[in-house]
């Protein structure tokens, strides 16, 4: 702990969580403003029907947001509130060995991409998340996925508001700091997920 008193990680978490819970207090003001709430509905709403017409949804993202793609497809493979049948997911970085074979032989930026290209067919929906908005891998997702007529659904932050030219659905997250945004696109998806459920156990 850096010789860290117990006074000064008392303070530390004590500073960290009111700074957060004051972040949450005004993004909550701020999700729920109309012009967001209606982006965030029309995207899950296409979402929604891809998967219920049978299609597949592929996720990406790196670092945290990477985690949040493997939860995302955890949810839809399994359940997330209502038992039902399972639905087609793939986090495209779950696997270490194809992530490694794909940097190592084509460059990392073309980690997803070459997924993309392996499992997505017209008709899916390409999920990529990049709290910059400037992640060259998921851009080169996003640009293959176009080419190949899948869906493509946008999440960033405050940053990331050029990404509007390379996907069918943009939604910035109002910050501009990475853990925020991050929790902001784990809201939407576990929103999404509980829709999924609702539709799909009825």
């Amino acid at each position: 702990m850096h010789n860290a008193t117990t006074e000064q990680c008392s303070s530390a978490i004590s500073n960290r969580r009111q700074k957060s819970l004051s972040e949450w207090a005004l993004l909550s003001v701020a999700l729920a403003e109309p012009k967001l709430v209606a982006q965030v509905d029309a995207a899950g709403m296409e979402l929604l029907g891809c998967l219920a017409g049978g299609g597949t949804l592929l996720v990406a993202g790196n670092g945290g947001s990477a985690a949040i793609a493997s939860h995302v497809a955890a949810e839809l493979v399994g359940k997330c509130i209502f038992d039902r049948s399972p639905l087609p997911a793939i986090n495209l970085g779950e696997s270490l060995s194809a992530v490694t074979a794909v940097a190592n032989d084509y460059g990392y930026e073309e980690i997803f991409a070459r997924g993309v290209r392996a499992h997505g067919r017209t008709g899916d929906v390409l999920l990529a998340m990049s709290t910059s908005g400037s992640s060259r891998n998921i851009l080169r997702a996003l640009d293959v996925a176009h080419a190949r007529n899948l869906l493509t659904i946008a999440l960033t932050g405050e940053r990331g508001r050029d990404l509007a030219e390379r996907a069918d659905h943009l939604l910035v997250a109002p910050s501009q700091e990475t853990p925020r945004i991050q929790e902001v696109h784990m809201l939407w998806a576990h929103m999404w997920c509980e829709a999924v459920d609702s539709v799909c156990a009825s």
